[in-house]
């Protein structure tokens, strides 16, 4: 289906169990409409019920073998340059099925899978949702780790910058984010998309988030909606050639 030639709506999300218009479909369509967002969710469960919930703490590492597997396979900004080649070939993927309780987990299932990941899968295939998902741990983490490893060397004894190394980073928000943000050209009035996240965040910084989070997640919107911008391009480049 191509989704530029239908009528944008307001809010480009479908229902879980539908197609890419709403339209009702078959479980065995459905299976192959969306299958990594089944994938996901199967995996992320999968996960808690066999090792319990993680923590973010480097002080749990060795509390039990489970918080050990965690901690090997989270996502920690030292490991930008004292492992960076583990990080890039395996931390950065594994990270995003990790998470640290039940709040976390819901978030990213309910929100995350059932509602944004699973409407972009729908429209544009789950090859395509699965990069832009997986992509944004290649690009907003790594930033985010470069721009505290450098803010430490230059502002040695700053809080804010030294924060960023006293936990691991882990779970699925920064990919959902990020498909959201490719997800704000499908609709009629993409700033009202584009507010949400932005507003969102704003109250999670009332309520007491960390600003890291905040900002990794405000990044993964804005690389998202330039990534479905860029596929845009191209369509558009190889149909006027």
């Amino acid at each position: 289906m191509d989704p530029t030639s239908q009528n944008k709506r307001l809010f480009p999300f479908v229902w879980p169990w539908k197609g890419a218009n709403n339209e009702n479909v078959s479980l065995s369509k459905l299976v192959r409409l969306k299958p990594f967002t089944i994938f996901y969710l199967i995996t992320i469960w999968l996960i808690v019920v066999v090792l319990g919930f993680a923590s973010t703490r480097a002080r749990d590492c060795g509390v039990s073998w489970e918080m050990s597997i965690y901690c090997e396979y989270a996502f920690w900004v030292k490991d930008l340059t004292e492992k960076p080649i583990h990080l890039v070939l395996r931390n950065l993927i594994t990270t995003s099925f990790l998470h640290n309780g039940l709040d976390h987990i819901l978030f990213v299932s309910v929100i995350g899978f059932l509602l944004i990941v699973q409407s972009h899968e729908a429209i544009f295939g789950w090859k395509r949702t699965a990069l832009i998902f997986f992509s944004s741990y290649l690009t907003v983490a790594p930033f985010w780790a470069g721009f505290y490893t450098v803010g430490t060397e230059i502002y040695p004894g700053n809080e804010f910058m030294l924060f960023a190394f006293k936990r691991n980073w882990m779970g699925g928000s920064i990919g959902m984010f990020q498909v959201y943000g490719a997800l704000i050209p499908q609709s009629r009035k993409p700033l009202v998309l584009l507010a949400i996240p932005i507003a969102f965040e704003i109250f999670n910084l009332v309520l007491g988030i960390d600003l890291h989070i905040s900002l990794m997640h405000w990044l993964a919107v804005f690389i998202g909606l330039g990534i479905s911008l860029l596929f845009s391009k191209a369509k558009k480049g190889v149909g006027n050639s």
